[in-house]
């Protein structure tokens, strides 16, 4: 089961609209990409603005967490980012990829 494109910004993108710190999670295993770093990139590219003047901290260090602008227009942008990424191809992959978590979740 290949991964089609613009899969890993779906998943980073709709956990952003819904508040979640995306890089608390393993950029791989969550999100499907092995740079989270380069999606924001082409967020920002596309016209999405984020929170930059905040810090976390982990465990094991300080870090920046990736927090959409709060704004109006910010969130109708993502939106509209979120559906153009969501296409038949991808969602399809996700439930694929739900079915076969299930699957092994099951199994244990």
């Amino acid at each position: 089961m290949k991964k089609p494109p613009y899969v890993s910004h779906y998943l980073v993108l709709k956990d952003l609209i819904d508040g979640v710190d995306v890089r608390r999670y393993s950029d791989t295993i969550t999100y499907l990409t092995s740079r989270i770093e380069n999606i924001k990139v082409d967020l920002i590219k596309n016209g999405i603005a984020f929170v930059e003047d905040i810090t976390r901290e982990s465990k094991y260090s300080t870090y920046k967490p990736y927090i959409l602008y709060p704004s109006l227009q910010n969130m109708q942008k993502a939106k509209e980012l979120l559906d153009i990424y969501g296409t038949k191809e991808v969602l399809r992959f996700l439930d694929q990829k739900q079915l076969i978590l299930d699957e092994v979740n099951r199994e244990n």
